[in-house]
């Protein structure tokens, strides 16, 4: 056989509507080279009816789509090759290992879909086109077959003990296809009945199916019949009467997968294994030892599968997802995998029953995910999210990750009506060309202490009294200048005085707010001349933090105060004194805590004025009600102040704000923000650079609008760069 150096694309004559497969020659040798060809085929239309879909659907040949990870590093760069159509094609070290493993499914050669054959990674203009077909891609596979990565031994084991113990497995599926076949055939000729073709049947009882309005997980099952015919069984020709094939049990909740419990056939077979030694196992073949349930397109790949029909270890995930939670009930345990898992059969779940997610939630949903390509971010969630793909969100490999990632957040902005999504934590890790209003979103989602909630739920503050964000005209086309934000503010002031960014030791001998806290009182001390009772407000907030942090860094909380007694005593005699405040210093008192706090006792519980001194009290009572609602104000005090720095204005009033913050920067509201933001001037008129979200006491529940509606203070246009 004569073979050529470098495999060469044909275009797609439409790369919107057509996909290619590749058809995996069959081998008794497993040694031997790799082996196939590309073949194009249309992908039915979203936008065409319900017939032609089906039609085209029918036309599809049977396929498996691989889902797996490229690899990272030098393991990216292709080591192993595959000869299409007597030439020779590179692919990585991972990929050969899967087509060698799959090649083997079935006595016959096999078509698969795989993104690093099936797409030319060259053409950008294609990728960008093949994209929205992903979700199609995935969906209307026979199945979708997770590639971990070569076997083990521990992996052997594992599958082997899952296999034996969990509600189903691939080979199991494929001998009850054979006796469903069969059944229905006996059935056909002891009735005496006419047979007729195979494939006028299915399309016959299919289409009358799909109009009636049938769910899709029925639909899915009768392409099931006809594409493994079609693939496992090719050697047949039998027909299937005018009956309705029976349907598989379907889980119905992921409360069922949970409550599963193996029968005691299935227990006999794992009897003498030991259970905790596979539950961590298991744990690590997913976790461990691989990257996959870590990457971004693997998370698209496994949602948007027909129910039932993915497979991990050549189990059906749902099925080893039951079984890992019968383990881990048995033996009283949690691993982190069945939770990660558990979420993205939540996400397919809802997907398969016609229920989408917003592209904001599904970024938070997929936090931590990584990819080579930070643009894939997004693209990799197009398919799940139930946003309608305007020219903001359109795929496009030409254009650069800061143009894609503003472009996405102006989607968000115009879409809530709400600027919150470039609020959180900057993180100090940010790729530099990002404009600076523009979320990072390889971060989005793993921020901690935000004041506004990366999903949005339960927003608890109020600064810009809920007011929307004013739409351009044509929110959704694209932007004569992506980097530009125009924005409406309102000043509040300028930082005049910022306290020193907390470098703590490596072993700290007190909590970190402690540590921050005691910064924040000495620069706030230096703000102006105070009065006696107003140092001793101050004082008694210092105190008061020192023995909460004293109380947080013990070990043993739940008897730190049996232990010390006199230290209880000493807490009640500051509180005390801190309820004995009145006039000013109770004012400073309640503004510099309440700062510490950024106004909250809980990421989603407001703290105010008329609460803390009750809640003080409360901390007092050593019982478990009062050690569990101390160790919540702890946690509340670090998540205040970590990441943040005190800020004071010319006009003496005081915040928290990011660690980049500077003197001169500007604390604005902003219109459809839920609170106040730092802004840096760029120089030029009315331009600004975005810093972060702050906490400003005083105005974070709609407090300056409403001076703004008694004509006290106006509103200005501004451009964030």
């Amino acid at each position: 056989m004569s073979v050529s150096y470098t495999y060469g694309y044909e275009p797609l004559e439409d790369p919107s509507q057509q996909i290619r497969l590749l058809t995996l020659n069959e081998t008794l040798d497993n040694g031997s080279v790799l082996t196939g060809s590309l073949s194009v085929h249309t992908v039915p239309s979203r936008n065409a009816t319900r017939r032609a879909r089906f039609s085209k659907h029918l036309g599809l040949p049977g396929y498996f789509a691989v889902s797996y990870v490229w690899g990272t590093g030098s393991d990216l760069r292709p080591s192993h090759e595959i000869i299409l159509d007597n030439r020779r094609f590179p692919i990585t070290a991972n990929l050969h290992a899967a087509l060698h493993s799959y090649r083997t499914l079935a006595p016959t050669s096999l078509r698969f879909w795989v993104d690093a054959i099936c797409i030319n990674q060259a053409d950008d203009q294609e990728k960008s086109a093949q994209i929205p077909l992903m979700r199609d891609i995935y969906h209307l596979a026979l199945s979708v077959a997770v590639w971990l990565g070569d076997e083990t031994a521990e992996s052997i084991r594992v599958k082997r003990f899952f296999g034996n113990l969990a509600k189903s497995s691939w080979d199991r599926k494929i001998d009850d296809l054979g006796l469903r076949l069969a059944e229905i055939e006996t059935g056909d000729r002891s009735m005496g009945k006419r047979k007729r073709p195979l494939a006028r049947v299915i399309r016959t009882e299919s289409e009358r199916l799909l109009i009636k309005g049938t769910t899709k997980s029925a639909l899915a099952l009768v392409r099931r019949v006809q594409i493994g015919f079609d693939v496992a069984y090719n050697s047949l020709s039998d027909h299937l009467d005018d009956q309705k094939v029976r349907e598989d049990r379907v889980w119905t909740s992921i409360e069922e997968i949970k409550a599963w419990t193996p029968n005691e056939k299935k227990l006999k077979l794992v009897q003498d294994e030991d259970f905790l030694e596979m539950a961590t196992l298991l744990d690590k073949t997913l976790l461990s030892d691989t990257q996959y349930f870590n990457r971004m397109w693997t998370l698209q790949e496994l949602c948007v599968a027909n129910c039932g029909m993915v497979l991990v270890l050549g189990l059906d995930l749902d099925g080893l997802l039951g079984a890992f939670y019968y383990v881990q009930r048995k033996l009283g345990i949690s691993t982190p995998s069945t939770e990660k898992i558990t979420t993205l059969l939540e996400i397919n779940s809802k997907f398969n029953n016609g229920e989408r997610l917003s592209l904001r939630t599904l970024l938070v949903l997929s936090a931590g995910r990584k990819s080579e390509d930070p643009r894939d971010r997004i693209y990799a969630l197009q398919g799940l999210m139930k946003d309608e793909v305007n020219p903001l969100l359109q795929p496009d490999y030409t254009k650069s990750v800061a143009e894609v990632y503003a472009n996405v957040s102006r989607h968000i902005i115009f879409s809530e009506l709400s600027l919150d999504v470039i609020c959180g934590h900057q993180l100090q890790d940010r790729l530099p060309e990002l404009p600076s209003w523009v979320p990072d979103f390889r971060h989005f989602g793993l921020e901690t202490g935000a004041l506004v909630q990366v999903n949005r739920e339960n927003t608890i503050y109020q600064a810009s009294l809920r007011e929307q964000h004013m739409l351009p005209k044509d929110p959704f086309q694209l932007a004569h200048e992506f980097r530009t934000l125009t924005v409406t503010g309102i000043l509040l002031g300028n930082v005049s005085l910022l306290s020193d960014v907390l470098v703590p030791n490596q072993e700290l001998q007190t909590e970190r707010f402690a540590l921050s806290e005691s910064q924040w009182a000495a620069k706030l001390i230096q703000t102006q001349e105070w009065n006696s009772e107003e140092l001793k407000a101050i004082s008694l907030v210092s105190d008061l933090v020192a023995r909460y942090a004293e109380f947080y860094h013990n070990s043993n909380r739940a008897t730190f105060w049996a232990r010390n007694p006199d230290k209880l005593q000493r807490l009640r005699v500051i509180t005390g004194n801190a309820n004995d405040q009145s006039g000013s210093a109770l004012d400073l008192f309640f503004k510099y805590f309440l700062t510490l706090l950024c106004g909250r006792r809980a990421p989603r519980a407001r703290c105010k004025e008329e609460e803390l001194l009750d809640l003080m009290t409360r901390l007092c009572v050593p019982d478990q009600e009062g050690i569990e609602t101390l160790e919540s104000l702890c946690k509340a005090l670090d998540t205040g102040t970590r990441g943040r720095r005190l800020i004071i204005s010319e006009e003496k009033q005081m915040g928290a704000a990011p660690e980049e913050t500077q003197k001169d920067d500007l604390i604005y509201i902003l219109i459809g923000c839920s609170v106040p933001v730092i802004l840096r001037k760029t120089g030029r008129p009315n331009e600004f650079e975005f810093v972060g979200e702050c906490y400003w006491y005083g105005s974070m529940d709609g407090e300056t609008l409403a001076m703004r509606d008694g004509d006290k203070i106006t509103a200005q246009e501004l451009k964030l760069v």
